[in-house]
């Protein structure tokens, strides 16, 4: 099950990378509009709005909507599969990519990095030398 757990864990990184297309929380989605029925000029419209419009409003959502969404994906891929470690995995998924974005803003300074995260200097390195960041 260690080997299911971590193929799942996997396709969970996987799937974080990838918004969905219908972020109305109705489940109402502009793009599953049949465009059989209209022509082709029209077609092309209705997919170039959605596509902007679900890019537009997927930006806007909060951060844990992407997250509960994300979460809600990894669930489905899992079949009915208990995973383990979810919490952490979570963590792992974000905390990477926000030292790397804060300690490029920061041009590498630590000190800067650790007072915009809100974090000791030391808790800091801790988490950097653990992904691999000095």
């Amino acid at each position: 099950m260690a080997h299911r757990t971590h193929s799942s864990a996997n396709r969970f990184a996987q799937s974080a990378t990838h918004a969905t297309d219908c972020p109305d929380q109705d489940g109402l989605c502009l793009t599953d509009i049949t465009t059989e029925s209209i022509s082709d000029d029209a077609a092309s419209h209705v997919h170039s709005y959605t596509s902007s419009t679900a890019s537009l409003n997927d930006a806007q959502q909060p951060l844990r909507v992407h997250v509960e969404r994300v979460v809600r994906e990894y669930f489905v891929a899992l079949e009915n599969e208990v995973p383990t470690d979810l919490y952490e995995l979570i963590l792992k998924e974000v905390e990477l990519p926000l030292l790397t974005v804060v300690l490029e803003q920061t041009r590498g300074n630590q000190t800067k990095c650790a007072q915009i995260l809100g974090l000791n200097r030391g808790t800091l390195r801790k988490k950097m030398k653990a992904y691999n960041l000095m």
